[in-house]
């Protein structure tokens, strides 16, 4: 049998392979959606999440049932996870939001122990969110990792009641969400914090606040959009919002 010479080179191009194939099988199971998720939610310290839409009567029949899951984030994690089974029929989409939490005071632990125990998915009852939010009014500080989490979650829950309160907690979260773990709440802040302004009246206050939003998420063509930018229907809604408000302060 003739003896082959293989060139020097040989051993290299095969390890050159090899790595080629291993980043076409991790493209491959980043785009379906097994890898980046887990690895962003792993990144971020969030231990479970929590599904709330707006407290303020206005709630689909599906984002009701939907408020008040919680979930762990291998859950989330998973191709295709599903807050509610049930489709939101709110006109002007849904408003509800997926809050990530790293749940460092004590009921919120209570939670995540019961959420273990149950499989990873948990319904609270009205009683048990309001406990969980009362009690992280009172022990999330100025430092904590869920600061811009727990405010959110808080203007959602008054908006019904005290919109007031709803609108300055919005304002707190678009001034303080800076790390990569609080950046998917900007566009629900901006959006909610627009509504709640122009439905109590302050119009040119929403109109600032919609126009910030604008600015913000600029479409350029050509460019790489922006981190967690809002979709084509979000744009849609606050350019809409635009118009009306711009004929209200005219008028």
């Amino acid at each position: 049998m003739p003896h082959i010479a293989l060139p020097d080179v040989f051993p290299y191009l095969l390890a050159i392979l090899g790595l080629l194939l291993l980043w076409q099988l991790h493209d491959i199971q980043v785009r379906a959606g097994r890898i980046q998720v887990a690895s962003a939610i792993d990144r971020s310290g969030v231990r479970w999440f929590l599904h709330a839409t707006p407290m303020d009567g206005h709630a689909c029949a599906a984002c009701q049932t939907a408020h008040g899951w919680a979930f762990l984030p291998n859950v989330v994690a998973t191709k295709k996870f599903r807050p509610s089974e049930q489709a939101c029929t709110n006109p002007a989409g849904c408003r509800c939001v997926l809050v990530g939490l790293s749940g460092s005071w004590p009921e919120a632990e209570r939670t995540l122990a019961h959420l273990k125990a149950g499989g990873g998915r948990l319904r609270l009852s009205g009683e048990q969110m309001n406990n969980l939010l009362a009690e992280a009014r009172v022990k999330v500080g100025g430092n904590s990792a869920d600061k811009v989490s727990v405010h959110l979650l808080l203007a959602l829950q008054a908006e019904g009641d005290h919109p007031q309160a709803a609108i300055d907690a919005y304002r707190m979260v678009l001034d303080q969400a800076k790390k990569e773990r609080d950046l998917p709440l900007l566009v629900p802040a901006y959006l909610r914090l627009a509504d709640v302004l122009e439905r109590t009246g302050k119009q040119a206050d929403a109109l600032d606040v919609v126009d910030r939003f604008l600015n913000r998420y600029n479409e350029n063509p050509g460019a790489s959009p922006p981190a967690h930018a809002p979709t084509d229907e979000q744009r849609t809604v606050m350019s809409i919002r635009k118009t009306r408000l711009m004929m209200a302060n005219r008028s």
